[in-house]
């Protein structure tokens, strides 16, 4: 029986999830609410629903599980309401803004038998689990150092233009939630939990979101640093980088892997059938049938979520 996916919130994200539900066999996508009109054109089947409400949606006895794909700060409020409906939740990454909503979903959620992820799309990726592969094989007291680094010649980025109106200002924005989130996520399932040295966060304009960003960590005696950066001409650059005395791991732009053994990076081949968004959705189905899945907990989500807000609290 193919499991029931209703959607809220239609934007870049919400429009990936529905086109891979549209390719899996096991998925069928039936209702879809977002807050401001949407067009569905050719990117819906006539079977389809555009909801008026996102009550209207929960209400549904058709749904199995709802993804929620509108700005971090309604994560909280759309997950309260497929609990009190008992749906199944998929909720867009970052988790929340308010930790202490976030920390009360999930004491309200422990008490439920409902399954419930969040969509932190590293968890299902080829190359993250070759990363996992490569760190076995590696010595973690041999671990010298480790590096964030993200560059963006603007913020939002082209692409996000739909959703520019939150995403460039500081209540809810900014890439520090939006992508450093993560890898945050990876370097805690992979490494371990960040420890907060010293942040740093500048910020262009009031109101608007970070703009430099720089910050010291250590993760079980391990040194860790981040640098961010928006402005001046370049490709957009997310790195993750484990330097070893005796191998180093290079992770970038989501699908790249070089590892180092001779002093030079080497790329590795990894087989990438499928994008994030389909691979995310298998582990969803999995999860929906009881079977073992990798999906990022609320519980990970969350401890990604303090990560990130304790360093934007820095500058407040």
């Amino acid at each position: 029986m193919r499991l029931k996916l209703a959607i809220i919130g239609f934007g870049t994200i919400g429009q990936r999830i529905l086109t891979a539900a549209k390719r899996h066999p096991d998925v069928e996508v039936v209702a879809i609410y977002d807050a401001s009109p949407v067009p569905l054109d050719d990117k819906c089947d006539s079977s389809i629903v555009l909801e008026s409400s996102a009550q209207a949606l929960m209400a549904r006895s058709d749904v199995d599980i709802v993804y929620i794909g509108t700005p971090p700060n309604s994560h909280m409020h759309y997950c309260n309401m497929a609990l009190d409906h008992n749906k199944a939740i998929w909720c867009e990454k970052p988790l929340a803004v308010d930790v202490s909503q976030s920390k009360a979903f999930i004491e309200r959620l422990k008490q439920t038998p409902i399954k419930a992820a969040v969509n932190l799309s590293l968890a299902s990726s080829p190359v993250v689990a070759e990363i996992k592969s490569q760190l076995e094989s590696m010595d973690k007291q041999a671990i010298t150092s480790i590096e964030f680094d993200f560059h963006y010649s603007a913020w939002p980025r082209r692409w996000q233009s739909n959703a520019s109106s939150w995403l460039c200002l500081r209540e809810q924005g900014g890439f520090l939630r939006e992508v450093y989130s993560h890898f945050v996520f990876l370097h805690q399932r992979l490494v371990g939990p960040l420890q907060l040295l010293e942040g740093k966060v500048e910020y262009a304009k009031a109101d608007y979101a970070e703009t430099f960003v720089q910050a010291s960590y250590q993760t079980q005696g391990i040194p860790v640093r981040l640098k961010g950066v928006i402005g001046g001409n370049g490709p957009d650059t997310n790195n993750w980088i484990v330097y070893g005395e005796d191998k180093s791991i290079h992770f970038t732009g989501f699908r790249a892997l070089k590892i180092s053994e001779d002093d030079n990076w080497q790329e590795v081949e990894i087989d990438l059938a499928g994008d994030l968004d389909y691979t995310q959705l298998e582990q969803v189905v999995r999860m929906l049938r009881n079977q073992p899945h990798t999906l990022a907990s609320f519980e990970e989500a969350l401890a990604v979520q303090e990560v990130v807000e304790g360093l934007l609290s820095t500058a407040r």
